[in-house]
């Protein structure tokens, strides 16, 4: 448990950081494993954006084609 904690901080942090230097970030998960896509990711990616909102993010969540792409923004002060 305490490998999936860690992978998925790792996860937070990168788009955390990406989204705070260039504005926003892209996250795509899938339940699809055996077409390479990590399970684990797309099984808590509720878990993932909670974190992120939580560290003042916006989320925007787009599904096609089984693919749920998760869009991390900046929050801006007008």
């Amino acid at each position: 448990m305490n490998k999936l904690k860690e992978k998925l901080n790792k996860v937070i942090n990168l788009h955390a950081d990406y989204a705070n230097e260039h504005g926003s970030s892209t996250l795509s998960v899938a339940d699809s494993y055996h077409h390479g896509w990590d399970r684990d990711l797309y099984i808590h990616r509720n878990a993932i954006t909670e974190k992120l909102k939580s560290m003042g993010f916006q989320i925007s969540e787009s599904f096609k084609w089984d693919v749920l792409d998760i869009t991390v923004t900046k929050e801006l002060d007008l």
